[in-house]
């Protein structure tokens, strides 16, 4: 954070917005109730369920499957509002939520290879998530064989939010078992699985509360793509030749 100081960084626009940025995550996750939303949807909450299996959450945010994207650049002329192509990689990636539904569903429906999807809010902060960890390659070498097939960024997410649960049940149990006899005011079991959800006073505080934590999720993927987070912890496959040995 010394370094983003303007008085050290030259007043850089890039570094000042990364500072803006940490202010913003800070304020964000030092609020309580955030820091549950954050907590839940990201699997770290007894109380917790998994996104991609949750049915209640609507889906009214757009996400690019990258690694199915073939950078046709329909979409971005279709709502050029929400997409756009990406100078370094040549894919399509959603850079606005405030778009017109119906010209992202149109884009949806005319899209080659069904990389588009509507997902909830939480869902899109997992695959954010998941997708700032990935190595990027151009979309010419991924269509050379470079990872493109086996990869479901989905599967990832959710098979990620569910080691996180079971590490969070594990250290919950083990913290029980220690506490076991100590404590005779209530039973063993009882607290097993926290507290109730009483922070979620209305359904679109709710909705609110998860859009930052998407809108967040992305901007920070943004900021890892650029190596200022650290180096992707999942490469990709090898680019496959065609010529044989």
């Amino acid at each position: 954070m010394k370094a983003c100081h303007p008085d050290l960084s030259g007043d850089d626009p890039e570094t000042t917005n990364f500072c803006m940025f940490i202010n913003e995550v800070y304020a964000v996750l030092s609020d309580p109730v955030q820091r549950m939303v954050y907590d839940e949807i990201h699997g770290y909450a007894l109380t917790a369920v998994n996104p991609f299996l949750d049915g209640s959450s609507p889906k009214d945010h757009a996400f690019v499957d990258e690694f199915s994207c073939i950078g046709c650049k329909n979409c971005a002329n279709v709502a050029s509002d929400v997409f756009a192509i990406e100078e370094d990689f040549g894919r399509a990636r959603v850079y606005s939520q405030c778009g017109n539904p119906e010209l992202v569903q149109q884009a949806i429906d005319t899209c080659p290879v069904d990389c588009i999807h509507w997902t909830s809010a939480a869902q899109l902060s997992l695959l954010e998530d998941e997708m700032r960890r990935v190595e990027r390659v151009n979309v010419a070498f991924m269509l050379s064989g470079m990872g493109s097939a086996s990869m479901d960024v989905f599967r990832m997410a959710s098979t990620r939010w569910e080691k996180r649960q079971a590490k969070v049940l594990e250290q919950t149990k083990l913290r029980r078992v220690k506490q076991k006899g100590s404590d005779k005011s209530e039973p063993y079991w009882s607290n097993l699985w926290g507290k109730p959800r009483d922070y979620q006073n209305s359904e679109e505080e709710v909705k609110e509360r998860a859009r930052r934590a998407a809108a967040a999720a992305r901007r920070w993927r943004e900021y890892s793509r650029r190596g200022v987070d650290k180096p992707p912890t999942f490469k990709l496959p090898e680019t496959i030749s065609n010529n044989e040995d």
